[in-house]
């Protein structure tokens, strides 16, 4: 059975769900994960410790640059190479183009193993990158073996790059489903909900500049967690706006508490700036919620089709975003529709793909 250690950041929900149904369903490769670290200042995250099966999580040191709109996070793994040495992998899967990375294709050079690319990013995530940025980039994409994209606008931007298309294989972005299932909706008539943190890069301002055109009643609940200079700043946009009145700040929520959000949510709104994803899309579409999503969020190509179970705007056009809002709020046809999306793409089962075809390929070369 063919050793595969798959390398990234931290252990996310998403990522841990998906690699253990992975390490509990391949039956010809055996799986090993490694984290280069536990968290990041940034997350709430909790994870269900006995899904973290043959997995090492590394004390790497994590250097914050701080950006317009967000951080970001250069993760320094220590002692990858060493447990890169004990495991002796015939395949490394690795995230993006960071120091583990490079780390890890110069580990498969030297043992000659095969390396795979791991991508969330797109072509309007990484427009703005800098030289050393762009240099690891090239050193990762001219000597992949194979490449999985978490997204077709990942696979637009790898094709853009110079990577065949052959050697490109999709595994979408998703979140365990089973807690949707039997999920009972409870509608609340003009209730807009948005997920997420208070950094200026998702673009709660850009919605408060839509509200006051929105015709009718309505009420904002804002679920998520930020710093107190983020929230005052944005409840200081609000009182501007003329809008405190109508917006509900819920604070972080999981579990329960946050389906409970989603199952009275007339529409679910991402007004982001940039997201490479945003699985809070993918979360809403199993609550069956109406979406109005930022252009700018590129997982939103996978998730919305316009006038079927949303809309995708520019969020920058206060009026666009507004009378998205709108129609979402009292199109009928469109909550009929959303009930009845498709989301088998987003199983497990079929996410889990991506990654097998990249493995039988590079090992038929």
């Amino acid at each position: 059975m063919r050793k595969v250690v798959i390398i990234t950041n931290i252990p996310a929900p998403y990522r841990v769900d998906l690699f253990y149904y992975m390490q509990t369903h391949i039956k010809k490769y055996k799986l090993y994960i490694v984290y280069t670290n536990i968290s990041e200042d940034n997350r709430k995250w909790k994870i269900k410790e006995d899904r973290l099966i043959n997995t090492q999580i590394l004390s790497s040191k994590i250097i914050k640059i701080k950006k317009r709109f967000d951080n970001r996070y250069i993760h320094l793994p220590g002692n990858l190479l060493k447990v890169l040495n004990k495991l002796l992998p015939d395949i490394i899967i690795a995230f993006e183009y960071n120091p583990a990375a490079l780390q890890s294709l110069l580990w498969c050079r030297i043992h000659k193993k095969k390396f795979i690319h791991l991508t969330d990013g797109t072509l309007y995530s990484e427009r703005n990158i800098g030289k050393i940025q762009k240099a690891a980039r090239k050193i990762i994409l001219r000597n992949a073996d194979a490449c999985i994209a978490s997204s077709t606008k990942a696979k637009e931007k790898l094709l853009a790059w110079g990577v065949k298309e052959e050697s490109i294989f999709i595994s979408l972005l998703t979140v365990d489903n089973a807690s949707y299932k039997e999920m009972e909706k409870d509608v609340q008539r003009g209730r807009l909900l948005y997920v997420g943190s208070m950094i200026k890069r998702k673009g709660i301002d850009l919605l408060f500049n839509a509200l006051p055109y929105i015709k009718g009643n309505y009420n904002l609940h804002i679920v998520g967690n930020g710093t107190r200079e983020e929230i005052e700043e944005l409840k200081k946009i609000a009182m501007e706006k003329g809008i405190a009145e109508k917006i509900t700040w819920c604070g972080f929520k999981e579990g329960k508490e946050l389906l409970d959000e989603y199952r009275q949510a007339s529409v679910f709104v991402l007004p982001t700036r940039e997201d490479c994803f945003g699985l809070v899309l993918l979360e809403a579409l199993y609550a069956k919620v109406p979406i109005v999503s930022s252009k700018y969020a590129d997982g939103a190509y996978d998730i919305v089709e316009n006038g079927v179970n949303g809309y995708i705007v520019n969020p920058f056009c206060e009026e666009e975003l507004a009378k998205a809002i709108e129609k979402a709020l009292n199109n009928l046809r469109l909550n009929d529709r959303t009930e009845n999306q498709n989301i088998d793409k987003f199983s497990f089962e079929n996410v889990m793909q991506g990654y097998l075809g990249a493995l039988d390929y590079v090992l038929l070369r």
